[in-house]
């Protein structure tokens, strides 16, 4: 494997990491919060940043070399 291959696999997890422990925490503190009118801004802040590090960790294979041996940055 590839330096390269090695540190997107390893940011990858982090990132994966990190937004199940974002998503928890959001659903935690959502099921513990009094119920108001309005949604609690960290409980959104938290599932949002969640979402986008998930978005952000698919993205890590777009780095991941291919059979040729060149990095996969095909424009979406």
């Amino acid at each position: 494997m590839s330096d390269v291959a090695v540190v997107a696999a390893f940011v990858k997890s982090t990132l994966i990491e990190i937004s199940k422990q974002g998503h928890a925490l959001g659903m935690g503190l959502q099921n513990v919060a009094p119920v108001t009118g309005t949604p609690n801004n960290s409980v959104q802040y938290l599932l949002e940043s969640a979402n986008h590090l998930s978005v952000l960790a698919k993205s890590c294979d777009e780095f991941l070399p291919t059979q040729a041996g060149t990095p996969n940055l095909t424009s979406k």
